[in-house]
């Protein structure tokens, strides 16, 4: 091969080489900034919640855990064990609608839908919820039931249930605002058993806690339930709705 040849062969070589090579390196930024794109920053800090929250219903409610973790259950395991599937303490108000094991999956299917979904103040959506919010939406989309727009407004339609230990799954609790002193209700979640409460913090988003944190546990004023009929012992009445 002929020396010029062979030179413009390695000219050739180089001015690709450097056309090549930004683009390259072009690229790489390119994915890199792809990775932390707003939409997947967004997604990866919602898998976290999901994760963190879901690590204190396994402490508390292992069975729910394994429920929520499964994402698929076969129809027939729900038909003939769903009591097992989805437990319960007993005794157990059956005037609920949670006294329907299927209705207590479908409750707990709908919170894991919107787990790890940040807070944001008069949110009813994907993008965030407040906590009046997410429990609307939840007891709208598990129940078919509309109820108050604001904490305060939801608290009104039931009656007090006032000791914690009388709760029962599905319940919902009512708390006061960032003074534990004032009586005014101010936050809401969904009680699911043992302590255990889903709601929309304002540090997290849709979440879980236990009771026995000290910020819940001093702020709880009273809890509502919702029933199929209307009775005449007020203290267990809960809301009249018609599930």
């Amino acid at each position: 091969m002929k020396r010029s040849t062979i030179k413009l062969l390695l000219l050739l070589t180089l001015i690709v080489g450097f056309s090549i090579a930004p683009a390259t390196l072009f690229g790489s930024v390119n994915n890199t900034t792809s990775l932390t794109s707003p939409s997947t920053r967004a997604a990866q800090k919602k898998l976290a919640r999901k994760v963190a929250a879901m690590a204190l219903l396994r402490e508390y409610l292992p069975q729910y855990a394994d429920i929520l973790e499964a994402r698929t259950m076969r129809f027939e395991e729900i038909f003939y064990n769903a009591s097992a599937i989805v437990p319960i303490s007993y005794p157990f108000d059956t005037r609920s609608p949670f006294a329907n094991p299927t209705m207590r999956l479908q409750l707990l299917s709908t919170i894991d839908r919107w787990l790890g979904t940040p807070y944001r103040y008069g949110g009813r959506s994907a993008a965030g919820f407040d906590c009046s919010g997410f429990v609307r939406t939840v007891v709208d989309q598990a129940l078919g039931q509309s109820i108050g727009n604001s904490s305060s407004a939801q608290s009104k339609e039931f009656t007090p249930i006032y000791s914690v230990d009388s709760l029962q799954f599905g319940d919902l609790m009512f708390f006061s605002g960032t003074r534990r002193s004032s009586k005014r209700i101010g936050h809401v979640g969904i009680y699911l058993g043992n302590g255990v409460f889903a709601h929309s913090s304002t540090s997290i988003g849709v979440t879980f806690n236990h009771i026995t944190d000290g910020y819940y546990q001093k702020r709880f004023r009273w809890g509502g339930r919702f029933t199929s009929m209307q009775v005449a012992d007020a203290d267990r009445s809960g809301v009249y709705v018609n599930p």
